[in-house]
């Protein structure tokens, strides 16, 4: 097993992958907040389960994705 340093650079250069997108802030957003979720200007959506040493939610109601966009004219 990978320590956990390795795995998060894992899951980063993952994510660098797949776009060149470059937040600036971060919304963590749990269940009740998913209408704030769908305003999002989305650049890059990906699944979960894609992303290597990611836990895929298991909340029915919870889309599983990691959204990177716009919302509000912040990125």
């Amino acid at each position: 097993m990978s320590d956990l340093y390795t795995q998060i650079q894992e899951a980063a250069d993952f994510i660098r992958s797949k776009t060149d997108f470059q937040p600036e802030i971060g919304l963590i957003l749990g269940t009740g907040l998913g209408d704030l979720g769908e305003q999002i200007n989305a650049a890059c959506v990906i699944p979960y389960g894609d992303i290597p040493n990611f836990v895929e939610s298991t909340a029915t109601s919870h889309q599983g994705n990691l959204v990177l966009g716009t919302l509000a004219g912040r990125r």
